[in-house]
């Protein structure tokens, strides 16, 4: 085989691992490209006191000294409380359809009947004030089930915001003790956690002895949380 025949093949062989290779070099060259940022998190937590407290009342029929106090003489006393509390009454709705006024057989009007109502309050005051003009109504069951906020969707919105604030902060900090300065942002990821709605419960109200149970009410903020994570570019 020829000197110069010899140096073609070569050439040509050459060549063909040039082109195999310059793909991976682009490659290699966007993976350091891409390396020139720095990703940091940021976190922010706030608590609200909910301005929607949703409260569930069971009135029942019970027997006192071998008298059987009924279900609308009950309900009659539960709507005097809640006028006194000056709670108005579009704001309780039935829960169940659990009490049936007419058309009982006899059988059934021997039983206990019942109905539960649920109602929505605004505040731990009004909430309070409501259980001060509920303690003489024989009631058979009080109970907090629900806080709320009628606008903690823009709260937690606003909390993310100040989740990417902070995680910018981070990271000028961070690049200033290097000398660097931060760019314009590449990534920003958002992480969503559900609020911790916090249990605020009334004590079961007992009326078989004919005697209300003692109020306790244990109270806690609706916590909110956000965390974003974000990547900027190292100027």
């Amino acid at each position: 085989m020829s000197k110069g025949r010899t140096n073609k093949t070569y050439m040509k062989l050459k060549l063909i691992t040039l082109l195999l290779l310059f793909p991976l070099f682009m490659n290699a060259q966007e993976v350091f490209k891409g390396e020139h940022f720095i990703e940091v998190t940021g976190t922010a937590q706030q608590e609200i006191e909910p301005n929607e407290i949703y409260v569930t009342i069971r009135l029942r029929e019970f027997e006192e000294n071998r008298q059987k106090t009924n279900l609308e003489k009950i309900d009659n006393d539960f709507m005097n409380a809640l006028k006194s509390a000056n709670i108005d009454r579009k704001r309780l709705e039935l829960a169940d359809a659990g009490s049936r006024l007419d058309k009982l057989t006899k059988r059934e009007k021997d039983a206990f009947r019942e109905k539960t109502y649920q109602l929505k309050l605004s505040s731990g005051t009004e909430l309070e004030k409501f259980l001060e003009k509920l303690e003489p109504v024989k009631v058979d069951f009080v109970d907090i089930t629900r806080l709320h906020h009628s606008d903690l969707e823009k709260m937690k919105l606003e909390l993310k915001v100040k989740a990417l604030q902070a995680a910018k902060s981070k990271a000028e900090m961070l690049l200033k003790s290097i000398g660097s300065e931060v760019g314009k942002p590449i990534m920003v990821r958002e992480f969503d956690y559900q609020p911790y709605e916090g249990n605020m419960r009334v004590a079961n109200v007992m009326v078989a002895d004919g005697a209300a149970g003692e109020n306790q009410i244990g109270f806690r903020k609706i916590k909110l949380q956000a965390q974003v994570t974000a990547q900027f570019e190292i100027k």
